[in-house]
């Protein structure tokens, strides 16, 4: 019993280690940023529709992370082709038994509606800001910003490079 209670109490005191040493670091990505800030550190932003999403791990098998299928029906700023279907990478997931939860990271549901601002890195697209790059339209308006999907779209193009 007391071997078993002192393992309890390393383990939780190693995870609450761990988990602080992880969620400070992840603070720092959640810094707040203005609709121009995510213009300008984004290389597109585009409206579309999310057609898929599918988990798996990288080539080292070290890290998990879902590709997001878009459907593009909007560009609002940047060069990507309308009508195409795009891959948006995101950090975590669910392969097999084992998951992979990154804090602040844009999640996204099939069927969803939405705005994203992009970084492209070695040929690949991201979400700019992690969650707050992302954006649900429902019924015509943005959810995170209540307000008309057309407003927010023109409050972007405003701030155009």
């Amino acid at each position: 019993m007391c071997c078993s209670k002192n393992l309890v109490l390393v383990l939780t005191g190693t995870l609450g280690l761990l988990y602080c040493s992880f969620s400070s670091s992840a603070l720092a990505v959640a810094i707040p940023q203005t609709t121009k800030q995510l213009v300008n550190n984004s290389s597109d932003v585009i409206r579309g529709k999310v057609t898929s999403t599918a988990s798996r791990w990288n080539d080292a098998h070290t890290g998990i992370f879902t590709e997001v299928e878009i459907d593009i029906s909007d560009i609002v700023l940047g060069s990507i082709e309308k009508g195409r279907t795009i891959s948006v990478y995101v950090p975590g997931g669910v392969v097999g038994d084992t998951g992979l939860h990154v804090e602040h990271a844009a999640q996204f549901e099939e069927g969803e509606e939405v705005v994203v601002f992009l970084t492209q890195i070695q040929g690949r697209y991201g979400v700019t800001s992690w969650e707050m790059g992302k954006f649900t339209v429902q019924n015509g308006a943005v959810k995170e910003k209540n307000v008309p999907a057309s407003e927010f779209i023109n409050e972007i193009k405003s701030f155009e490079k």
